[in-house]
């Protein structure tokens, strides 16, 4: 019997029927695993697992996930059959030791560490499990690594975990220093002691505070044995919640002196979004990734209430506003959109479900029923499904059920349907109107030629950022407005935004850079505080002639009470070398941390001759390993200064996205797209991605097509305005 079930095809990646299977067959799991971690990165890992677990039908096979397949098994405790990634043991097996060799793909070995990075079902690339959200597992890990490595898993040594998805597996290894707070750890590279010392205290203070404020507003303790946290220097993503061992990006949590105050709401905001998820994703899990925006829409949710205290003096409605209202509009108004809840067949497409939708809209639709419901009532349910689905799974349906009203239809137009809806309820104002909420909506003329003449005048700080967003829509007469608003701007936040906008608008105006430079030079010398002088710098530093570029490289010149760090250096070497002048031999001597120079020598490979061989090593998948490095070099090789240039590297860069989406972890293809496309709008670049369309799948056809609004919007638009 099972021998004709070997017969049956199992599709590669997890297939939602082999899912559904599986959770019905299988319970109690619990894995052991022994890894043999070796000195040098090009050796692989040894591993031993044993599996054990409950049968809940004796009669199927058992079907296990490992990618890297039998030529990296050693033994296996029963005999089986393999297929498509799959490993199939016969009916009523209910232990499993298998030894084997782990595959890389998901490790992020280097020279000096490495760390585990599985979501969303990507750690049966490196280890045999069953690898889908719904089979959360007891887990038990021991390390042995090089004398002098440092060792972070999920639990304590010795410990076993509380049940756990695969996703949120996390181990790493390596020359790491520990800091600690008596109670949480730190585990990092950063080599600068001063700045260490200048951001440890309040990195733990930042966690202690979140821990704090999910407890009381869950009434369920921290409901994992430890809580650790790793800083990596190339890591993929701001944050991930590993239970027990959250992992974030290094400059996320070590920000420099001159930090902006965006800056340090971003610090503290990942934080709160890292720990909200011990609760929301950890404690209670989806059960199948098309409702990973359930865990995703809470942790960013929370995230907002937890960090608002520690900004008393705040508007804390604009920050709402600004973090979630643009990045929505930017995907929901093109024709790459998706609802907020899609659909999944296979897990291997899971990476594509994430995005502004899931990160920005979800948020607001959340607060919109948080403000139906009350806040009392939204809580309460929220507590009843923490309480209920307690280390175990949950959809999106069970829990509107727990808040009682019916949501069907209000659940249908918000989370299953795409796109924004009409916007009915507008706000009038002297002079103009605006949107009363999330929704597509167009000025008419009266408000736009109003706002363009007044909106520095206009005294509500959020109104004035609903006006800005309103007037981007159709951004093509926003260059001389930026102009004029950004040295009156008082409100920071809306500042960062305005002059994010203009060093994406300033390009197209090309004559008028002197003129950039000249309002951000006197900008600069007169901004009233030291970050409101970094924003200003940031942009500053991109339209700053060379020669006083190549003064402040060498500290023949600074720039009052803005003090440089090595990064500040580097990126005054990144411009220098886009206008030809190169220092980076002088850069590669200051740079201190053997991290920051490897990821240095990297990107600046970026600036050799016109970048052709440098884009030419990121057609091996072991190259573009180190994703944030790959996409700092694709910056400075589609840089705006080049993009004429190089817009021959386009079309092979659109040919290799697919391989990317493939191969990459889950925010790598659309940061990819956004990147290489951000600075054309020529009919060329418009052309190939028409052409290049056709041959994508569905998920990555949206990825592209928002990636490009801008480019179709500026070439649609500019024959519209041709006489």
């Amino acid at each position: 019997m099972w021998e004709l079930a070997l017969l049956m095809a199992i599709a590669p990646g997890i297939p939602k029927d082999l899912a559904e299977q599986r959770a019905r067959q299988i319970g109690n799991l619990r894995y052991e695993l022994e890894l043999d971690v070796p000195a040098a990165r090009t050796q692989p890992i040894q591993g031993r697992a044993r599996i054990s677990y409950d049968l809940q039908d004796s009669t199927l096979p058992v079907v296990l996930d490992f990618a890297p397949g039998a030529r990296n098994l050693l033994r296996a405790s029963s005999e089986y059959r393999e297929e498509n990634g799959h490993l199939i043991f016969a009916p009523g097996t209910n232990r499993i030791e298998l030894d084997f060799r782990l595959g890389d793909a998901p490790l992020n070995r280097n020279d000096e560490f490495f760390y585990s990075l599985f979501v969303p079902a990507r750690a049966h690339h490196a280890i045999p499990c069953f690898d889908q959200p719904d089979l959360k597992a007891r887990l038990k890990v021991t390390v042995r690594a090089p004398q002098g490595w440092q060792i972070l898993t999920n639990a304590s040594p010795g410990q076993e975990t509380k049940p756990l998805p695969s996703y949120l597996w996390f181990f790493a290894a390596g020359k790491f220093s520990v800091e600690t707070d008596g109670k949480m750890r730190l585990f990092h590279r950063e080599t600068d002691r001063a700045k260490v010392e200048r951001n440890k205290a309040e990195i733990f203070r930042l966690h202690a505070q979140a821990l704090d404020w999910m407890e009381r507003y869950t009434g369920i303790p921290y409901p994992f044995e430890k809580l650790d946290f790793m800083a990596l220097p190339s890591f993929q993503f701001g944050g991930m919640e590993h239970a027990g061992a959250i992992s974030y990006k290094s400059p996320s949590l070590f920000l420099e002196q001159s930090a902006t105050q965006a800056q340090q709401l971003g610090r503290a905001s990942v934080i709160a979004h890292e720990t909200a998820h011990m609760w929301f994703g950890d404690l209670v899990t989806m059960r199948w990734f098309s409702d990973v925006w359930l865990k995703e829409v809470f942790a960013n949710f929370m995230a907002a209430k937890i960090v608002n205290p520690s900004f008393p003096t705040l508007n804390h409605d604009l920050r709402f506003y600004l973090n979630h209202y643009r990045s929505a509009y930017n995907v929901d108004r093109t024709r790459g959109t998706n609802p907020i809840r899609q659909p999944l067949d296979n897990l291997n497409e899971a990476g594509s479900l994430y995005g502004p939708i899931i990160y920005q809209k979800s948020p607001i639709v959340m607060k919109q029923l948080e403000q139906m419901l009350g806040e009392e009532p939204f809580r309460d349910g929220l507590r009843r499904y923490l309480t209920r689905f307690s280390y175990g799974n949950a959809t999106w349906d069970e829990l509107i059920g727990i808040f009682g009203p019916d949501l069907s239809q209000w659940s249908r137009l918000w989370i299953d349907t795409p796109g924004r809806p009409k916007v009915t309820k507008v706000q009038r104002y002297d002079g103009f109107t605006l949107p009363g909420g999330y929704g597509e909506y167009h000025l008419d003329a009266p408000s736009r030629a109003y706002l363009l003449a007044n909106l520095p005048r206009i005294t509500d700080p959020l109104v004035r950022a609903q006006a800005w967003d309103a007037l981007w829509e159709d951004r093509a007469d926003l260059f001389e407005l930026a102009l004029r608003a950004i040295p009156v701007e008082k409100e920071e936040l809306l500042l960062q935004r305005m002059l994010t906008d203009l060093g994406r608008l300033m390009w197209r105006h090309p004559r008028d850079l002197d003129r950039v430079e000249a309002m951000l030079s006197a900008a600069l010398s007169r901004a009233p505080n030291r970050g409101v002088k970094a924003a200003f710098w940031q942009l500053y530093r991109s339209v700053a002639p060379p020669a006083r570029l190549e003064r402040l490289f060498s500290g023949q010149e600074n720039i009052p009470d803005l003090p440089f760090a090595e990064t500040d250096f580097i990126a005054i070497a990144h411009e220098l070398g886009l206008r030809g002048i190169d220092v980076r031999p002088a850069m590669r001597q200051r740079i201190t941390n053997p991290d920051r120079r490897e990821q240095f020598d990297f990107v600046s490979g970026a600036l050799d001759g016109d970048g052709g061989a440098w884009f030419a090593r990121l057609r091996d998948p072991q190259a573009r390993a180190r994703e944030p490095w790959v996409l700092e070099g694709l910056a400075l090789l589609f840089h705006p200064r080049r993009a004429a240039a190089n817009e021959k590297f386009l079309a092979p860069a659109l040919e290799l996205l697919p391989e990317v989406q493939r191969t990459g972890d889950i925010f790598f293809p659309q940061r990819w797209a956004q990147v290489i496309l951000e600075s054309y709008r020529t009919l060329t670049a418009a052309a190939l991605v028409r052409q290049v369309l056709p041959s994508y799948n569905e998920r990555l056809q949206r990825t592209l097509l928002v990636a490009a609004d801008d480019l179709l919007w500026a070439v649609s638009n500019a024959r519209q305005r041709r006489p």
